[in-house]
């Protein structure tokens, strides 16, 4: 299964590269790399340092209700889960960042994992809320309109449903039902049974658990605050970048970039985003006119420039607390499965 899986995802990468580098003047790409100015990494570092202090600080707001930890240790905390979402597959970082808090403070590692899934929820309603403005004010595509209001319903209702099954918990009296109902199983079955039930209960009310911050409207708009603040940061990387090669373009340029950069990492694909990342650069940059070349030279520069920072940072966070990689691929295929 596991050899049927990497298969998929390579078909996957290989489909998503060949739309890249069809027609791709590597000639022209080298040539418009050359001519980024090297000023404004200074800036692009400053921004993605920025943006990981902001998801600390949205996750320090979400984790607030089960474990007290500083923003000073969050931080390399969070840069080194985006590092990791860069090396492994399904935003794995967004794993391991959960695991590795409930491990050091010993707190509920399943409600931290509810936490993360809130946390993409906010991330989904900023996301979109920038598409739709995108969409809105430059490129008013009905289709496009409708889809993201579509989009938008989901998200909103996603939120909805979370905070209802937080405020109204009734998985308790669901289980206790199911297990009303099947007394008459025989003696051994019942308790395998039984035990199965209870053990499904105590997981999905710590998970649900882990959205009780819908419960404080205050913390609410915190959160919304900041992450609005990390997607402001995320945007601002390419505007940086476009500025750098000197393009002269609306700002509003990265709203749709970030939006597809942001849908395109739900697509599964090999490590470092290869493929299906690009492609979503190429795809935003071509409403504004911007060639393929130089859409693909700003995705290299950010790519280069959000690895090789959050790269040394994880590994200087790594190594200062005695974490080999292999343990971390242990522990994340450990909670997958589980």
């Amino acid at each position: 299964m596991k050899i049927l899986k990497k298969i998929i995802l390579l078909l996957i990468t290989f489909c998503f590269l060949y739309l890249v580098i069809k027609n791709l003047n590597f000639k022209e790409l080298y040539i418009i790399l050359k001519g980024f100015n090297l000023k404004y990494l200074i800036f692009l570092v400053l921004a993605i340092i920025l943006s990981a202090s902001f998801r600390a600080l949205c996750y320090k707001r979400l984790i607030s209700k089960t474990v007290k930890i500083s923003l000073k240790d969050l931080i390399p905390l969070c840069i080194t889960g985006t590092a990791l979402n860069i090396l492994l597959p399904a935003r794995a970082g967004d794993i391991f960042r959960a695991y590795y808090t409930g491990l050091k403070y010993n707190a509920d590692k399943v409600k931290l994992f509810g936490t993360v899934m809130l946390e993409r929820i906010f991330d989904g309603l900023i996301i979109l809320t920038m598409l739709f403005l995108g969409i809105f004010l430059y490129n008013k595509n009905p289709l496009a309109q409708r889809l993201c209001i579509l989009g938008g319903i989901i998200f909103i209702g996603c939120a909805v449903i979370a905070l209802f099954m937080v405020k109204f918990k009734k998985i308790d009296s669901v289980c206790n039902f199911i297990i009303n109902k099947t007394d008459f199983l025989p003696e051994k079955i019942k308790n395998l049974f039984h035990s199965f039930i209870n053990f499904t209960n105590k997981t999905c009310n710590s998970f649900i658990n882990g959205f009780e911050i819908l419960l404080y409207p205050k913390e609410i708009i915190l959160v919304l605050l900041t992450s609005s603040c990390i997607w402001i940061c995320e945007a601002s990387k390419y505007y940086i970048i476009i500025k750098g090669f000197n393009i002269d373009v609306s700002a509003s340029i990265t709203l749709f970039i970030e939006s597809f950069l942001a849908l395109a990492c739900m697509i599964p694909s090999t490590s470092i985003y290869i493929g299906p990342y690009q492609f979503a650069i190429i795809s935003a940059c071509s409403i504004y006119n911007i060639n393929k070349e130089t859409a693909l030279a700003a995705s290299l520069v950010e790519q280069t420039a959000v690895t090789l920072t959050t790269g040394i940072i994880a590994f200087l966070f790594l190594l200062r607390n005695n974490i080999h990689f292999k343990d971390i691929q242990k522990d994340i295929n450990k909670e997958n499965n589980n």
